[in-house]
């Protein structure tokens, strides 16, 4: 395990759900091909709504988690997957309250849905891998430096 720059975790941490946004996008697209223009705009600006939420509500604090996890050298696949749980968990919560106005009555419904798991661990597995790869590049730029 080694320490990550903050620049690579700031980059990777932006990075990562563009994957998944891409492919929910283009399967959007695909199947409502034939309302023309207009579902391809549509489209287009929710996943760009998305992502702004993104930067403004996630990347903060996995920023903040993922630099302490740095510092102890503890930045690696695993509390990768544990913090994008964590995190989505508490967006999750959070949304649940403001939009539904108060938790379900057993609250383990909140979290009976699959697709949540996938998207949080799809979206954590990216991270890591631009992770790694950010990293692996700035190490050949530093071995070309010296």
């Amino acid at each position: 395990m080694s320490h990550y720059r903050n620049k690579t975790i700031y980059q990777a941490l932006l990075f990562a759900p563009i994957i998944l946004q891409v492919l929910v996008a283009v399967s959007f697209i695909v199947m409502n091909y034939h309302d023309g223009l207009d579902t391809f705009v549509v489209v287009i600006g929710i996943n760009l709504m998305i992502y702004l939420m993104y930067c403004v509500l996630i990347v903060p604090f996995a920023y903040a988690i993922s630099i302490g996890l740095s510092r102890k050298n503890y930045l690696n696949f695993y509390t990768i997957i544990m913090g994008s749980c964590l995190i989505c968990f508490l967006i999750l919560i959070i949304g649940h309250l403001i939009f539904m106005g108060g938790l379900p009555t057993p609250f383990w419904k909140l979290f009976s849905n699959p697709s949540f798991y996938f998207v949080t661990v799809f979206v954590g597995v990216c991270y890591w891998a631009i992770l790694l790869g950010l990293k692996q590049r700035d190490g050949a730029i530093d071995q070309v430096k010296s």
